[in-house]
């Protein structure tokens, strides 16, 4: 995975052994997404999920030291190529957790040869300093794990 900042911006690029629609379907379907949406030895768990312009997403990821609720509300989806939405933390409830700011996020699917597929995620902050705040609370680690859950699960569907 490679990472870059950009001012507000938090850009992720990764290749995964897998067609463009099975790593779109990994991001879109409740069952799949459950399973990879975490750090190794975290769990998912989705409350709601509606992938659809439109549509939102409520969700709580369980570590053993704690559990962070994500309210997510889609803006555009172009199947298999591109997926819009605004990610914000949430309380337990499902309401949006305004202590902390919210960002927009770009994912890009790009076909490669192979029956391979690169994904560009563009977070987009309020502000560079909210930017550089996510990075200190470890979102590139976090992404990385996460990704790597999406690779094993990419890879045992292959099995």
């Amino acid at each position: 995975m490679t990472i870059e900042v950009k001012d507000n911006k938090i850009i992720f690029t990764r290749t995964f052994e897998a067609s463009i629609n099975e790593v779109f379907k990994a991001y879109t379907t409740k069952e799949l997404f459950e399973q990879w949406f975490h750090p190794q030895s975290a769990k998912t768990k989705v409350f709601k999920f509606n992938v659809v312009e439109g549509g939102e997403a409520f969700f709580a990821i369980e570590t053993s030291e704690h559990t962070s609720y994500t309210l997510t509300e889609y803006k555009t989806i172009n199947q298999p190529y591109h997926i819009e939405y605004l990610d914000f933390f949430a309380t337990p409830q499902g309401e949006k957790d305004t202590r902390l700011p919210g960002m927009q996020v770009y994912l890009d699917f790009e076909a490669q040869d192979g029956n391979r597929t690169t994904i560009t995620s563009t977070s987009i902050f309020p502000t560079k300093e909210a930017a550089e705040g996510a990075l200190n609370m470890g979102v590139e680690a976090g992404m990385n794990a996460t990704l790597d859950q999406l690779d094993a699960l990419l890879k045992n569907k292959k099995s």
